[in-house]
C-alpha cells in the first residue's frame, strides 16, 4: 500500500504569538481542510492524531477529541515524544494506515513554549523529557548537549567557529522562509560574539523557543485527495538509552542511525537517493552528528562536507531549506510535522524562493531528548 501526504497547512512559527493554543490549532485544521485539492468530506478522515510536548506549553490537554469534533472523525489519540513528538505521529499513522487500523489520518503538532513566561520556567518544563538522574542534578538540555559538543570538538578537532558554520547556513536560508521566526542574517563573528548558555555552546548555537502548529493529512487512497501526493517511501524509530550518562559513546547519536536503517530498508532507498534533507538542529552541533549518523559524512566528517558546500542550499545535499530550527524555530510538538510539511512543499515544487531544484526524494530527521529518540522518514513525488 502506498502512504501518501495529501495536504499540509502551517502557522507562522513566532518567537511569542498572540493566539492561545488553541486558536493556533484551529487555524491549521481550517486551513488544511481548505487546502485539500479534491475537498474532504467529514466521513473521510477517521482517526485525529496530535502531538504536543506538555500542557504546561499551552495549557490543554485532550485535545484529540476537540481537533476530531471539527472534522468528524470517531477516534483520535494525543503523542509526546519529547522533540521527536511530530516524527512519532507520522510515524504512527504510516503503520497504523499500512496495518488497515485508519484510512486517512489528520496530524496536528502545536506548542506554545511562550506560555511560560520566562526562559527559566521554559527550561524547566524542558528538563522533565531527560533522565531522571540528569533531572535531580539540574542539568538542562543545553548543557547536556554542551558536553556532546565538548566530546565531540575534542574528538574530531572541531572548533566552536566550526559550528558557528552552521548557524550561518540555517540562518541565511531561513531568510527565504516567510514562515520562520528569525528571518536573520547571521555571520561566524555574529554568534561568536553571542553569549555562552552552557559553554562551549552560544545563544547562537541554539534553536529558538518558538510558538506554532502545523497539520498534515495522510491517506491510505492519497489519489482521492490530489493528484499529486507526497509518498511516505519509509519510516523508522529509535530509542538510544535516556540519559547520556549511560552510553558508551556521547559523540554518537546512535539511534539516529538505527531510526534510518529502518527508513532506508523499508523504502529500499539509501542517503544517495535523497535531493533534499530537513535535519534537526536543535543545537549546531546535533546538525553536524546527524550527517555522520545518516551516512552523509564519515564520523568526524560533519564540518568538511559543510565547509565544502555539500549540504548549503545550492549544494548537492542541501539541508534544511527552511532554516532549520535555528532560524525556522522549534515549537515541539509541530517541528517533525513542520519537516515534513517543507518536504512535502518542496516535493511538489511549491517553496518558493527556498525551492530545492530538482528534488524529487526528501529525507526528514527529527529527534528528542539527547537523541534518545528519533524518527527518520523518507519522501518522494
Amino acid at each position: 500500500m502506498k502512504v501518501g501526504i495529501v495536504a499540509t497547512y502551517s502557522t507562522k512559527y513566532e518567537l511569542r504569538s498572540e493566539k492561545e493554543a488553541w486558536e493556533l490549532i484551529d487555524e491549521v485544521v481550517q486551513g488544511l481542510l481548505r487546502s485539500v485539492e479534491k475537498g474532504v468530506g467529514k466521513g473521510d478522515i477517521d482517526l485525529v492524531i496530535t502531538s504536543s510536548f506538555s500542557d504546561r506549553f499551552g495549557g490543554i490537554l485532550h485535545t484529540a477529541p476537540y481537533v476530531a469534533s471539527k472534522v468528524g472523525a470517531s477516534k483520535g489519540f494525543r503523542v509526546e515524544n519529547a522533540c521527536a513528538s511530530g516524527g512519532t505521529a507520522i510515524y504512527l499513522a504510516w503503520n497504523m494506515i499500512r496495518a488497515g487500523l485508519a484510512r486517512n489520518v489528520l496530524i496536528v503538532g502545536f506548542e506554545k513554549m511562550s506560555y511560560q513566561p520566562t526562559s527559566a520556567e521554559a527550561n524547566e518544563v524542558l528538563m522533565a523529557a531527560g533522565h531522571p538522574e540528569e533531572v535531580v542534578a539540574g542539568v538542562p538540555f543545553v548543557s547536556l548537549y554542551a558536553l556532546i559538543a565538548k566530546a565531540y570538538m575534542d574528538r574530531y578537532g572541531v572548533t566552536e567557529e566550526d559550528l558557528a558554520l552552521v548557524a550561518v547556513k540555517n540562518h541565511e536560508n531561513g531568510l527565504r522562509n516567510p514562515l520562520a521566526a528569525m528571518r536573520r542574517k547571521v555571520t561566524v563573528e555574529d554568534v561568536m560574539r553571542s553569549p555562552y548558555v552552557s559553554w562551549p555552546l552560544k545563544l547562537y548555537d541554539c534553536s529558538l523557543v518558538s510558538d506554532g502548529a502545523v497539520a498534515l493529512l495522510v491517506s491510505g487512497e492519497p489519489k482521492k485527495f490530489t493528484d499529486t501526493p507526497v509518498y511516505i517511501e519509509g519510516i523508522g524509530l529509535a530509542h538510544d538509552t535516556a540519559g547520556i550518562f549511560e552510553r558508551d559513546d556521547i559523540t554518537a547519536l546512535k539511534a539516529i542511525s538505527a531510526a534510518a536503517r529502518e527508513a532506508f530498508n523499508a523504502s529500499g532507498l539509501t542517503v544517495r537517493d535523497v535531493d533534499v534533507l530537513e535535519v534537526h538542529d536543535a543545537f549546531t552541533v546535533s546538525e553536524l552528528i546527524a550527517y555522520e549518523m545518516l551516512g552523509l559524512a564519515q564520523r568526524g566528517e560533519g564540518v568538511k562536507i559543510l565547509k565544502e558546500g555539500i549540504t548549503a542550499f545550492t549544494g548537492s545535499k542541501p539541508v534544511n531549506p527552511s532554516g532549520g530550527l535555528k532560524s525556522k524555530g522549534h515549537p515541539i510538538g509541530a517541528t517533525g510535522v513542520g519537516m515534513a510539511a517543507e518536504l512535502f512543499w518542496q516535493l511538489r515544487g511549491e517553496a518558493g524562493e527556498r525551492q530545492v531544484k530538482g528534488a524529487e526524494r526528501g529525507l526528514m530527521e527529527n529527534h528528542g531528548g539527547t537523541g534518545s529518540t528519533a524518527v527518520v522518514a523518507i519522501f518522494s513525488r
